[in-house]
C-alpha cells in the first residue's frame, strides 16, 4: 500500500486523530530513498534550517527520494515556532520531502487553543514562549485571568488558520523498514493498526516497539543520543543546547547520527 494511502487510513479524511483513544501508523518504504530522523526542533528555526541543509548535502550521494520525518515537539520552548511553521508550510527544497509527527507539544498546543481555560497548563511548558513568537507578548497570568471570550479572539488573530491546520495533520508515527519513529514510544502489546495516542505522544515504560521493531524517539533530552538494544533516542535538547540531532536510516547502510554544532558527517552508531 502506497504511503498516502496509508495515511488516509490512519487520518481519515478529516486529518485531526487528536479525539481518537487508538491510530494506525503508516508505513514508509525505504526503497523510495533514506529517511532523515529529526528529533525535537521546540521552535529552533535557525538550528532546522541548518540541520536541513546538511541533510540535503548529504542525501545528494544517494538514490531515492529523500525524507525528512520531524518527530513532534516542533512548538513550544524555543523562541521561533511561528516561523518555523512557517518554513516547514513551505515547499521543501527538491528532491526532499517533510513529514512531521505530532508530540505532546503539538497536542497541548491544540488542546490549548480548543479550550483556552481547561488547559491553562500548557502555558507553563513552553506556550507562553509560543504566544511570544506569534507576538502575542502575554505572560501566563495575564493569559489567565482574561475572559475567555476577549482570549480566543485574540488567538484567533494572532495564530493563522494554515498552522492549525498543519498542527491536524501531523502523524502519530511511522513504520520504516524495521523501524517504528514515534514522539515518545509505543505501545508494545498493541498492534500497529490500533496503537493508543497516550503512548506515542507520552511515552510509556520501557521504550519497546511491537513487531521486534526498533524505536526512534525524542521526547526524553540527553545530552547524546542514546542507544538501546531495540531503541534509538535523539532528543538531545535543542532549545536549550544548541544541538539538534538527526538519525539517518537507508535501506542498505547501517544507521547513521549528525548532530548540528559538531560538524555536517554523518557517523555510523556505535
Amino acid at each position: 500500500m502506497s504511503l498516502l494511502s496509508h495515511l488516509r487510513r490512519a487520518l481519515g479524511k478529516s486529518g485531526n486523530t487528536a479525539s481518537a483513544e487508538c491510530v494506525e501508523i503508516p508505513v514508509l518504504d525505504l526503497s523510495e530513498g533514506p529517511v532523515y530522523a529529526v528529533g525535537d526542533a521546540h521552535g529552533c528555526l535557525s538550528l532546522y534550517r541548518q540541520l536541513e541543509a546538511q541533510i540535503l548535502r548529504d542525501a545528494a550521494a544517494l538514490p531515492g527520494t529523500p525524507t525528512v520525518v520531524l518527530l513532534g515537539d516542533i512548538v513550544d520552548k524555543g523562541p521561533d515556532t511561528a516561523a518555523l511553521l512557517d518554513f516547514l508550510l513551505r515547499p521543501a527544497p527538491p528532491p526532499l520531502r517533510r513529514l512531521c509527527l505530532r508530540g505532546n507539544h503539538e497536542s497541548m498546543m491544540l488542546a490549548y487553543l480548543e479550550k483556552p481555560a481547561k488547559n491553562a497548563q500548557w502555558l507553563g511548558f513552553g506556550g507562553v514562549e509560543t504566544l511570544l513568537s506569534y507576538g502575542l507578548a502575554l505572560d501566563a497570568d495575564a493569559l489567565q485571568q482574561m475572559p475567555e471570550r476577549k482570549l480566543r479572539q485574540i488567538l484567533t488573530a494572532h495564530i493563522p488558520d494554515t498552522h492549525l491546520g498543519f498542527l491536524h495533520r501531523t502523524l502519530p508515527g511511522l513504520q520504516v523498514g524495521q523501524y517504528l519513529l514515534a514522539h515518545a514510544g509505543a505501545d508494545a502489546n498493541a498492534p500497529l493498526t490500533a496503537q493508543p495516542w497516550g503512548a506515542l505522544l507520552w511515552g510509556r515504560a520501557g521504550l519497546v516497539a511491537p513487531d521486534d521493531l526498533t524505536l526512534v524517539y525524542g521526547h526524553y533530552v540527553t545530552a547524546q543520543p542514546e542507544f538501546g538494544p531495540r531503541a534509538i533516542g535523539i532528543d538531545t535538547g535543542a532549545y536549550a543546547t544548541g544541538r539538534l540531532t538527526c538519525l539517518r536510516l537507508t535501506l542498505d547502510q547501517p544507521p547513521a547520527i549528525m548532530m548540528t554544532g559538531e560538524g555536517s558527517l554523518f557517523t555510523d552508531l556505535p
